[in-house]
């Protein structure tokens, strides 16, 4: 027989193992009433991800009934009256890589709580520090990051509950917030320029780095943008003195930024060294970029000495059409479109033809 001590043991052993397999049942996974919802768009450069459980109207009165306008009773966490946790369950997250603007206020990057403040005319949006919270029991005032004023709007009926983004440019999109028959968007914006600055340089750093296309490519972008001008003069060097890279297209951007120094004999001598070994699509780059400098009675030379050199090729009668039309001579740009569309290939045809009926 067992005696007290291995009764006691055994007794213990017998509640561990059925604490442990309680507490094991109740950590089980389980299939959610609110899908969970992962939402990643680029903006340009920029990511922004959104996190949320997307709950189901199920024919309730969803908003001043189901999400209460101003602020809801909270019998649970520091039993402050709170707002709505757009969504369901866990907080509703938003994540920027980049510095950006929100309906025109700044928030930096970073990966925030979203919470509203719903009224029939205007929501308040909060952006909060506070990322971990389950929705909006245990929310504070004080770690508010941002808070903007935002416009529902009367849109198609939506059952669940949806993020998403719309209004797409390089540089902003709208989120939209959507449920039932009300959308409420918000602008997000960044600093196109910046985010692709910050992205190149950290590429430079890596194995693009090692390919003199990359830091060409790079210091281009700059010039076409006018912006960093002087690291890219650094970043053209660096592409001209690399294997492979003393070449017609470094050479062109090379002399563009001396042209943005104002030195602009220097740059022109650099083309003139150079020109004679030029491509097709090199020479129709380097029109373009003789465009975005202001040089367009330059750039109308240039695709003319294209179209001597390539007299059968459609492009070169397109872009000399486009910079004619640009300095405001509608017979020669439609003369040019009107060759470049015979020579054009089928998928360029209607695009041409749109061309010569609106000069």
């Amino acid at each position: 027989m067992l005696n007290s001590k291995n009764k006691i043991f055994g007794s213990l052993l017998m509640l561990i193992f059925i604490s442990s397999t309680v507490f094991s049942q109740a950590n089980l996974s389980f299939v959610r009433v609110s899908p969970k919802v992962k939402l990643v768009h680029d903006i340009g450069f920029a990511t922004v991800e959104i996190n949320y459980s997307s709950p189901g109207a199920k024919g309730r009165d969803i908003w001043g009934k189901l999400v209460p306008y101003g602020l809801a009773p909270n019998a649970f966490g520091n039993g402050k009256p709170m707002p709505w946790r757009v969504g369901a369950n866990e907080n509703t997250t938003i994540s920027l890589s980049h510095n950006a603007k929100v309906n025109g206020s700044e928030l930096k990057a970073g990966k925030y709580g979203i919470h509203a403040i719903v009224q029939e005319n205007e929501w308040t949006i909060i952006f909060s520090n506070d990322t971990d919270a389950w929705g909006s029991f245990f929310y504070e005032k004080e770690n508010d990051a941002l808070r903007i004023n935002a416009k529902p709007e009367k849109s198609e009926f939506k059952e669940w509950m949806t993020i998403y983004f719309d209004n797409y440019s390089l540089a902003s999109a709208n989120l939209n917030i959507h449920w039932g028959e009300i959308k409420v968007p918000i602008t997000i914006e960044f600093d196109q320029h910046n985010v692709a600055l910050d992205t190149y340089k950290k590429e430079l750093s890596n194995l693009p780095g090692f390919n003199q296309a990359a830091w060409g490519a790079a210091a281009r972008y700059c010039l076409n943008n006018n912006i960093n001008l002087d690291e890219a003069m650094v970043w053209i060097d660096k592409a001209l003195a690399m294997n492979g890279g003393n070449n017609f297209n470094n050479t062109s951007v090379k002399a563009g930024l001396l042209t943005a120094a104002g030195k602009k004999a220097e740059g022109d001598k650099l083309m003139e060294a150079s020109i004679g070994n030029s491509t097709e699509a090199e020479l129709n780059i380097y029109g373009y970029q003789l465009i975005n400098q202001g040089r367009l009675d330059d750039a109308i030379e240039i695709f003319k000495m294209n179209i001597k050199r390539h007299p059968d090729a459609w492009n070169v009668y397109d872009s000399l059409g486009e910079a004619l039309n640009n300095k405001g001579d509608k017979k020669g740009a439609k003369e040019n479109y009107e060759t470049a569309y015979d020579k054009a290939p089928d998928a360029q045809k209607s695009r041409i033809e749109a061309i010569i009926k609106g000069l």
